[in-house]
């Protein structure tokens, strides 16, 4: 069988550009989250090693200059960590979690945007082959010799809900491995930063 798809787009233009659209920014938000959520990137190593030295020598304002020069998920641990040194162990170690929170939320928003479009593409799809349906069954006063052109107008729209569902499964995929691969790479920065904590310590009593 033979799908003349131009045919298939014409159907339903609008649909399919908007799904054409969703698809291509589910791409580029994965490429993105995964480009900049690496581990190397979350935690420098030249960084991490000269920053750990400043903080055994108790060089504070040094390490304090070094994380703001170099902006990162551990450097911002890091800063918040040194700038609270005056509340206490335990304000230290709440410091350095809440900055962590905040410096990882601007990724788990990024891949929330995937979860949003595994919703809106089939609903998308759904619109657009109910929409076909309504036009096909609008005209009751049709011949037999059209009937064959009412059904393939139908076998046309249920199109788009096929392309709805494509996209959001592949939206589904970036989302589960983009929001593991965080989740496991956010581990590392805290627990990177957490272990420098004990540096920071040794003045705070």
């Amino acid at each position: 069988m033979n799908i003349d798809l131009l045919q298939v787009f014409l159907a339903a233009p609008w649909i399919y550009a908007l799904l054409a659209f969703l698809s291509m920014s589910a791409v580029m938000i994965a490429l993105y989250v995964f480009l900049t959520a690496r581990p190397s990137k979350m935690v420098p190593k030249n960084t991490q090693g000269a920053i750990s030295r400043f903080l055994k020598k108790q060089d504070y304002e040094k390490a304090l200059a070094l994380c703001e020069e170099n902006p990162s998920l551990f450097s911002k641990m890091i800063e918040a960590g040194i700038t609270s040194r005056p509340l206490g162990n335990q304000g230290i170690l709440d410091a350095m979690k809440a900055a962590g929170k905040r410096g990882s939320t601007p990724f788990w928003q990024k891949i929330a945007l995937l979860n949003d479009i595994v919703v809106i593409a089939p609903m998308l799809g759904l619109l657009g082959t109910v929409t076909g349906m309504f036009y096909a069954f609008y005209d009751l006063n049709r011949s037999l010799e059209s009937l064959s052109t009412l059904f393939d107008g139908l076998g046309i729209s249920v199109g788009t809900t096929v392309a709805g569902l494509i996209v959001a499964i592949l939206a589904m995929l970036f989302y589960t491995f983009l929001k593991f691969r965080l989740i496991k790479t956010v581990t590392h920065v805290e627990n990177e930063a957490l272990d420098l904590a004990g540096a920071l310590f040794h003045d705070s009593r």
